[in-house]
């Protein structure tokens, strides 16, 4: 089923309906800053295992969550050196991946088979996730909607592949392919993981 949200002023009502089924376990398909999103409640154990399994992905597979603002983030993060807060208040939200040492909080639904307890976090620069996140004020699970070595980008192409999989596709329009850029945080230095979207504005500021 296509959603579809006032591209200026999300409706706050559709936002809260999202946001109560994804609290019962419901997975819905996002547009992002990047490509489109499949997501979940980060606390659902149905949701997240059913990401797993519409996207075909091994248990030990990692996924991203995604934060409304730093300071959600930095409840599930065991350690933030000052130079990747200062990094991350200057570009958030934005097109990036930050790879982190996850503590006890993260949700356990997103980490019960991982080994390192490592998390990717992601503050997007979308107005319907954005929005979104305000009203739900708790962690999103995500992975791209990928199918057939491709991001999905086609709204009618997501409602062809996933339609009966998720519970809702909201309309993004036809999005670019534009991967999040990914930064692994360590004690003492910020290391690139993959070159993406946004790059260009770090790229001094990262080891390489």
């Amino acid at each position: 089923m296509i959603l579809y949200l006032h591209p200026e002023n999300p409706e706050i009502r559709k936002l809260k309906q999202i946001s109560d089924r994804l609290k019962d376990g419901a997975v819905f398909i996002f547009p992002t800053d990047t490509v489109y999103a499949i997501i979940a409640d980060a606390h659902s154990k149905f949701g997240v295992e059913k990401i797993y399994a519409i996207r075909k992905l091994p248990k030990d597979k990692p996924l991203s969550l995604m934060c409304k603002d730093i300071s959600m983030a930095s409840n599930f993060i065991e350690y933030l050196p000052n130079s990747a807060y200062r990094l991350m208040k200057r570009v958030t939200p934005g097109p990036y991946t930050f790879v982190l040492k996850a503590n006890k909080n993260l949700p356990k639904p997103s980490v019960a088979h991982h080994k390192d307890k490592q998390i990717g976090i992601r503050i997007p620069d979308h107005i319907y996730l954005s929005e979104l996140l305000k009203i739900h004020d708790s962690p999103l699970t995500s992975t791209s909607a990928f199918c057939d070595d491709e991001f999905i980008i086609d709204i009618d192409d997501l409602e062809s592949i996933y339609g009966n999989q998720v519970d809702g596709i909201v309309d993004g329009g036809i999005v670019k392919t534009e991967l999040s850029t990914i930064l692994q945080i360590n004690d003492d230095s910020i290391e690139l993981i993959r070159e993406g979207k946004g790059y260009d504005l770090i790229a001094g500021e990262i080891s390489g």
